[in-house]
């Protein structure tokens, strides 16, 4: 038996990981681009230094050359976290080994831990929305051309799971679109506040910088492209609680849509279906199902997102000047929540894209319907003659009756005298074609396309832009046992 390799967390299963993540998103929180973003972040402090003159410019380039990952001991810093119980002091230890001597005290000057992770975080998340804004960038493309593809496909609008009245399927996609939209100008609102740089020290004051504190964090974080705050927010976490719960309305959007695939792929229904092949199968003892577990997985994710999102909201309440309880609370739910809705994205841009839409099925699942979904639009033509109130109630007694007895919805309707005395039979089934009462979905599908098209051209991705802007060169990513962790 080969020896086990330790991979217990489900993202990095070699056999399940593709229902749970991407291997570009896992490689954001990868052990070895999280630690080359620490000394990123510690080589443009130096950096930064050495421009103001707190520390020599010998410095900071030696720092510089010295911070990558593949010139430090690996083993050191697993060793010595076991013994120090710190999660920056081992890293540093190592970086102080391969540095010069000459420049080893200017290493981590006037930063504090949390400081350097922090940032480090906020550049993570700045390559999750790359992915995040590019994903979402060809779902609006997708949804935009299934609006347009579906504008006058007529069927039936439902609600509290009933046949309620007609729509157009252009219409429903139209509105996840519209929803979609919302979320995307959400991640463009959050920027400015989450993707924002520490550098405070120990209690916030810089008191380490002299009286250089503020230029050296304007310079800091301009080096970084992230944004310099006004105070620390070492206890204030309110920035990643915000990211979480984006995410988290984000992906219960993407589970809406999924879900109403779901719904609408029943075999009774068998309306929409999500991407098939041959050589999927649903069930290892009923050879026939095609089951929408695509659909099932996207739902799946959006619970776990949400419930990281309910911890960001705990991590909100910290003591004093800093606390770890929330810092160590995000280090699973940033990476989580990150990974499962790179993988969600992912999993939408297969179903959008090759989505089943099995027209003759809502062509006959609509012409069934007919009579009871045109109820309003009747209640409105009898009620010209009778009243509306009126006019309900008798429509109602009539669906009651045919709901429970299986008859004739018409027949029962013109056996009453004040609709038969008054309205020929032929004039009441022209009111119930459901083509007839579409009411604006067409109008409204072509705004929101028209608004979607408007987006797109705003937000443009550069194709140039690099989801994980760290200095590592190697393609692989070896864990702390030296695998090789593809």
């Amino acid at each position: 038996m080969t020896a086990c390799s330790p991979r217990s967390h489900i993202v990095d299963s070699r056999f399940h990981s593709g229902g749970y993540s991407t291997p570009e998103a896992r490689r954001i929180f990868c052990d070895m681009y999280r630690y080359q973003r620490w000394l990123d972040v510690e080589s443009a402090l130096a950096e930064t230094e050495a421009e103001l003159g707190i520390i020599p410019e010998t410095a900071a380039a030696d720092i510089r050359d010295s911070a990558k990952i593949t010139l430090l001991d690996l083993e050191f810093i697993k060793e010595q976290i076991a013994i120090t119980s710190h999660s920056l002091m081992p890293l540093l230890g190592a970086l102080s080994k391969v540095c010069p001597e000459r420049s080893r005290r200017y290493i981590h000057f006037g930063a504090t831990t949390q400081d350097i992770q922090d940032t480090a975080q906020s550049l993570e998340i700045r390559d999750v929305l790359g992915i995040v804004n590019r994903d979402i960038h060809v779902m609006v493309l997708q949804l935009s051309r299934l609006a347009e593809q579906y504008t006058s496909l007529v069927t039936i609008g439902r609600t509290h799971t009933q046949h309620a009245l007609p729509m157009t399927m252009g219409l429903k996609m139209a509105g996840w679109l519209d929803e979609l939209l919302r979320s995307a100008e959400r991640f463009e609102e959050i920027k400015p506040r989450v993707l924002s740089s520490q550098l405070f020290g120990g209690v916030g004051t810089m008191d380490a910088f002299g009286n250089k504190g503020f230029e050296v964090l304007k310079l800091f974080s301009k080096k970084l492209g992230l944004n310099a705050t006004y105070s620390a927010w070492h206890a204030s976490r309110d920035r990643i609680a915000e990211f979480l719960n984006v995410i988290a309305i984000a992906a219960g959007t993407c589970a809406r849509m999924a879900d109403e695939i779901r719904c609408l792929a029943r075999s009774e229904t068998g309306e929409m279906e999500e991407p098939f092949h041959t050589g999927k199968i649903g069930s290892s003892t009923m050879p026939h199902k095609r089951n929408p577990e695509l659909c099932e997985q996207v739902v799946v994710l959006a619970r776990l997102i949400k419930a990281n999102a309910l911890s960001g909201m705990d991590g909100l309440i910290n003591e004093h000047e800093r606390d770890y309880r929330a810092v160590r609370l995000e280090w699973v739910t940033v990476a989580d929540s990150s990974m499962f809705f790179c993988c969600m994205l992912s999993l939408m841009k297969h179903i959008l894209e090759d989505l089943i839409i099995h027209t003759e099925r809502v062509n006959k699942n609509t012409e069934a319907a007919a009579p009871f979904i045109c109820s309003e639009a009747l209640m409105f033509f009898l009620g010209s003659k009778i009243g509306k109130d009126k006019a309900h109630t008798l429509i109602y007694q009539a669906a009651m009756k045919a709901a429970e007895s299986k008859g004739s919805y018409l027949d029962i309707l013109m056996k009453e005298s004040e609709i038969s005395n008054l309205f020929p039979r032929e004039a009441i089934e022209k009111v119930l074609l459901p083509e007839q009462h579409t009411g604006l979905s067409q109008e409204i599908t072509k705004s929101i396309v028209s608004k979607a098209k408007e987006w797109t051209e705003k937000h443009t991705q550069d194709s140039s832009e690099r989801i994980c802007p760290v200095s590592l060169s190697y393609g692989t990513c070896p864990d702390l046992t030296g695998r090789a962790n593809p």
